[in-house]
């Protein structure tokens, strides 16, 4: 049901047959009616047809199913905690049905310009950085480009942006010379998926893991690499994720053939190349690049259980408030970094498992920006109610409504660890 080479992917009655089916059984249960808005407003909606004698799921409108399509924004929890997933008789999977549902509705109506925009970051952020980045950045902090930019593209205007680095990651890492080289047989060698959020926002993230990894006596390369393709997915623009899943794939394949691990910074690409990608391409080599693709948390984790990880965390880092992510979650891995900063001195780690409600574009959008922030409370108030000396997440897009909740904007755990080696940053 979600293979999109089938034509009944794409076939709209077939669609709303399989959300009704799915509806109904999300209806009889109920455990998910706290994770996101859009479970409220299908139970909402199912009650007051209820109410009224007209039934339950099958008096739902096209329009009530569409609205719990466009308030989703895919943290996946429902998957996690779901009962009824696969091979469950039942088979759901909602976040992939909520894919499929935008997908089907991109291609008959096509993709909008504020998703075209969002989901290519790419060419817009690319054209944002370098010699740009400090007039971008300035001008993000204007009120009547930001009000121009809520009628244009649909990015709310108090929404805080992301700043644009005047060096890229990418840029950083051409201009560096290595500290380590690879071995004849390439088993230090690991390769560093940044995603194009580190890469244009945020490379200081990027910079500490290529620190974190030397210091494990890695030898780090960087393939080509497009954007993994999720911020085309929330859009419903299957052949531009399809199109960069090929690329990223094609530059990974022969690495991953010769058994070099792929190291990503964020945990969104991470859950796209292990789960997306093969349900994409359905080919061999998106299959062994999964295999092959490590959570840089998961990786170190890895190095510590084979007594490889340095473990001479000599510099004190405090008590930190660490948001778990959602799709950190969502790859069932645990909190590898919980339990790796736990053991460094002086350290002390508070973990937080609630949603930030961001996603890598719902949370922009004008439309769903006081959803976002509402359903981002919960983890914010728990951050600050931790009295921690740093706020600490995995996903820096998820620290943006950290930022305007509490006004102190999380670093990566990455970061804390090169600290905590005492390394200074690059």
């Amino acid at each position: 049901m979600y293979d999109i080479r089938d034509a009944s992917y794409w076939d709209d009655a077939n669609l709303y047959d399989e959300m009704r089916r799915v509806y109904d059984v999300c209806h009889t249960c109920r455990m998910c009616f706290s994770y996101c808005p859009s479970f409220p407003s299908l139970f909402a909606a199912i009650d007051r047809h209820e109410e009224k004698g007209e039934g339950e799921c099958d008096a739902l409108t096209h329009a009530e199913m569409d609205e719990v399509v466009d308030l989703c924004f895919q943290c996946k929890l429902c998957y996690v905690k779901c009962p009824y997933t696969p091979p469950h008789k039942f088979m759901i999977d909602f976040p992939r049905l909520m894919l499929r549902a935008k997908a089907v509705r991109a291609k008959q109506h096509g993709v909008t310009f504020q998703d075209k925009i969002l989901g290519d970051p790419d060419k817009t952020a690319r054209q944002s950085t370098g010699m740009f980045a400090t007039l971008v950045n300035w001008a993000n902090r204007q009120k009547p480009i930001r009000v121009a930019m809520e009628k244009t593209i649909g990015i709310h205007r108090d929404r805080v942006l992301p700043p644009f680095a005047s060096l890229t990651f990418e840029g950083w890492f051409a201009r560096r010379q290595p500290k380590v080289h690879a071995a004849p047989d390439d088993s230090n060698v690991v390769a560093i998926f940044e995603s194009c959020n580190v890469n244009y926002n945020y490379p200081s993230v990027g910079r500490a893991a290529v620190q974190v990894l030397e210091r494990n006596g890695k030898a780090v390369i960087r393939p080509e690499q497009l954007c993994c393709g999720m911020p085309a997915m929330d859009g419903g623009d299957v052949e531009k994720a399809i199109a960069n899943a090929e690329k990223n794939v094609s530059a990974l394949a022969p690495l991953a053939k010769r058994g070099i691990p792929v190291v990503v910074c964020a945990p969104t690409c991470a859950y796209v190349m292990k789960q997306d990608w093969p349900e994409l391409l359905h080919s061999e080599e998106a299959q062994l690049v999964a295999k092959n693709t490590f959570d840089i948390g998961e990786y170190l984790s890895i190095l510590k259980n084979e007594g490889k990880l340095d473990t001479a965390f000599d510099t004190p880092q405090g008590k930190l408030a660490y948001h778990v992510p959602c799709h950190l979650r969502a790859q069932n891995i645990g909190q590898p970094f919980t339990k790796i900063l736990s053991g460094a001195k002086g350290t002390t780690v508070e973990a937080i498992e609630e949603c930030s409600a961001f996603d890598g574009t719902w949370g922009m959008k004008t439309e769903y920006y006081d959803h976002s922030r509402k359903c981002a409370q919960k983890l914010c108030r728990q951050m600050t109610n931790a009295d921690a000396d740093r706020f600490v997440s995995d996903c820096m897009m998820a620290g943006l409504n950290v930022i305007e909740e509490t006004g102190r904007a999380p670093v990566h755990p990455i970061e804390v660890l090169r600290d905590a080696y005492g390394m200074k940053p690059e």
